[in-house]
């Protein structure tokens, strides 16, 4: 496990950044984003609320950051927006505050795939514009594979370089990967009528009748440590058409909790007697370091060795100092069959994943400086005459159950 650290180190430190000056100019920021969406083998197309705001000097001397948004730009995009390649042109409408733009409700459009749509924005003396092709194609499945694991016959031992220091032997074993049901989406949707979103508990019988898979999180043995631990299971994302390439660039990968604050008590570690009370001589995790086992957020994947530091940094903590993740979880990925890994899921319970491919402008975004090193390096924005992102995603989706394993 500290050999792929290391080498992961070597890696980060040897990259050169650029360090050449670049002069800064005030422009636009725009961020705006076209989801396409499958259910029922049909694309759903909407066009997510859009912002707009000025850039500003790093030494720039304001009061409120709020200050940068336009509230009265003039925001149109362009494109087919029926049955037909007719192009035309929908006005968006301001929220009136934080730079928001959106479609009015009676304007009637429809998104198409591996479509060209076109965004200008206009205030003042700026003028910028961007383009995005949207995808037009995902197919996910689950493969079997194996795993060799390697790891301490102790697998509560994290220190595994140490394991022969234990009186305790190394193992390693090749292990099977089971497949798991990645088409339950549009069957839980129309037979719950989406009323899962508000109520979490209608999936229930879909665990039970493994139409939703399980899987059991560990915080042990090689099931935990780096990109290379053991996978829950493997997705292949596929992007041929008829033996033709999509050029799908980016794909990301959106892990929702849909229980990320249920409360119960803290966990027990150590059940001497098995009888699932807290005695004496137990153990549990205290969540919220407060010398009492109490109520906490019980779904967030709690753990303090150094090795979840590395990977998940410090947790974020509510008023009652309860630790919670993000959610949603994303992670972006490039390469196809990809391992699904601990570094993949923040909560137990009732998890949403989402497979969304993105448009080539998203790849070249992140292009610029995925680890965020350099201030001054600004990512590959295809805003013509300014900064920001317009960009485009088709996404497919499944659900996951998530045990607690140890």
């Amino acid at each position: 496990m500290k050999n792929y650290i290391f080498i992961l180190l070597i890696i980060m430190f040897s990259c050169q950044l650029p360090d050449n000056e670049v002069s800064y100019t005030e422009g636009l920021v725009v961020f705006g984003r076209i989801e396409l969406f499958e259910f029922m083998n049909e694309t759903i197309g909407t066009i997510d609320t859009l912002r707009v705001s000025l850039s500003s000097d790093i030494n720039s001397n304001i009061d409120n950051a709020n200050q940068l948004y336009i509230d009265d730009a003039q925001v149109t995009i362009s494109g087919p927006f029926g049955d037909t390649d007719e192009i035309t042109e929908i006005q968006l409408m301001s929220y009136g505050s934080l730079g928001k733009y959106f479609i009015p409700d009676s304007i009637n459009y429809s998104i198409q795939e591996n479509k060209n749509y076109i965004l200008n924005v206009s205030y003042n003396d700026y003028n910028v514009s961007a383009q995005t092709t949207t995808p037009d194609y995902l197919n996910i499945s689950s493969l079997e594979d194996t795993y060799n694991c390697e790891e301490c016959s102790d697998p509560t031992i994290f220190g595994q370089t140490s394991c022969e220091n234990q009186d305790e032997e190394w193992n390693s074993e090749l292990q099977n990967i089971d497949t798991i049901n990645v088409n339950n989406f549009d069957l839980i949707n129309l037979e719950t009528s989406g009323q899962w979103i508000v109520n979490p508990n209608l999936l229930d019988d879909y665990i039970a009748d493994n139409i939703i898979s399980t899987i059991k999180l560990s915080r042990f043995g090689c099931e935990v440590g780096s990109f290379a631990s053991k996978p829950y299971f493997v997705l292949e994302l596929d992007d041929q058409v008829d033996d033709e390439n999509t050029d799908l660039s980016a794909i990301r990968i959106l892990t929702y909790s849909l229980e990320p604050f249920k409360i119960g008590m803290e966990p027990i570690t150590n059940d001497i007697n098995g009888n699932g009370l807290l005695d004496s001589e137990d153990t549990f995790f205290d969540f919220n370091d407060n010398g009492l086992h109490d109520p906490t957020l019980i779904n967030t994947f709690y753990d303090t060795t150094q090795v979840f530091k590395i990977w998940k940094g410090p947790y974020l903590r509510d008023e009652n100092y309860n630790p919670y993740l993000e959610n949603p979880h994303i992670w972006t990925i490039e390469t196809s069959p990809t391992p699904i890994m601990w570094l993949y899921f923040n909560h137990y319970g009732k998890n949403l994943m989402v497979i969304q491919s993105s448009d080539q402008a998203y790849y070249d975004y992140l292009s610029g400086d995925p680890l965020g090193d350099n201030q001054y390096l600004l990512p590959d924005s295809n805003i013509q005459n300014g900064y920001g992102l317009f960009t485009s995603t088709y996404s497919k989706a499944f659900f996951i159950n998530v045990d607690r394993k140890d």
